[in-house]
């Protein structure tokens, strides 16, 4: 059996992981929610580009090509 200052240092060493996974975690939310804006932002991107193409094929398509 451990005397009770093995124990606290067993402990303290899973407290010490515990922090370190919170850690990882946080910094991996964080990640994820960079990520999630950079999609966010090439989706918006796109439907702005379909929009210009629409603008042009209508215009195209009431004037004609010169």
């Amino acid at each position: 059996m451990k005397n009770e200052h093995e124990i606290r240092v067993l402990i303290h060493a899973i407290l010490d992981s515990h922090v370190e996974v919170f850690h990882a975690i946080r910094t991996s939310h964080a990640k994820m929610k960079e990520a999630f804006d950079a999609h966010d932002a090439a989706l918006v991107s796109a439907i702005d580009a379909n929009g210009a193409a629409l603008k042009l094929l209508n215009r195209l398509m009431d004037e004609g090509v010169s």
